[in-house]
């Protein structure tokens, strides 16, 4: 069912920004800085966005996973790489989870960690969970590698782009 909701952003303490940025490292998310004016939070229904200096940095879903925001990659965060060949960009950015034969190369991750998911020009496309070890992945392999959780102009990234405003949430 669709409806309308509203985005709520809420400033937060220091102390609370630093324990979401300390969950996010023990999730191997790295940051390009330790400081910052202005923490907010987010709500969504089933997440929300760690918004910080006005640049969403981070998701945290309700289960505590924890992935960057497509906004921070490469600006305020860092985290595991695949880099996907041109075929698999479209799919990709329309949602589609990560097949291990449209990998190109990759970082070194384990199942569970948080994974950029790039372009071969290196142009963040989607975040999203290892479904396995890096160590598993080969040019001949089959089966998903990323389960895909952020891509471009989904529910996570329309909300960051207005403050609230109404939206009608994705299915």
């Amino acid at each position: 069912m669709r409806g309308v909701s509203r985005l709520r952003r809420k400033q937060i303490r220091r102390k609370e920004s630093i324990k979401l940025i300390e969950s996010a490292k023990l999730q191997r998310i790295s940051f390009k800085q330790d400081k910052f004016n202005l923490a907010e939070i987010a709500e969504l229904e089933n997440a929300s966005i760690l918004v910080l200096d006005n640049i969403p940095a981070l998701i945290i879903f309700s289960n505590g996973k924890i992935i960057p925001h497509l906004q921070s990659l490469g600006r305020l965060t860092t985290c595991p790489v695949v880099v996907v060949d041109k075929g698999a960009v479209e799919h990709v950015v329309k949602g589609a989870d990560v097949m291990m034969p449209g990998v190109v190369k990759h970082s070194e991750f384990h199942k569970g960690d948080p994974v950029a998911i790039v372009s071969e020009e290196y142009i963040a496309i989607a975040v999203g969970i290892a479904l396995q070890d890096s160590s598993n992945i080969s040019k001949e392999g089959k089966g998903k590698v990323v389960k895909n959780l952020h891509r471009p102009n989904d529910v996570f990234f329309k909300e960051c782009l207005r403050r609230e405003e109404s939206f009608e949430e994705e299915e």
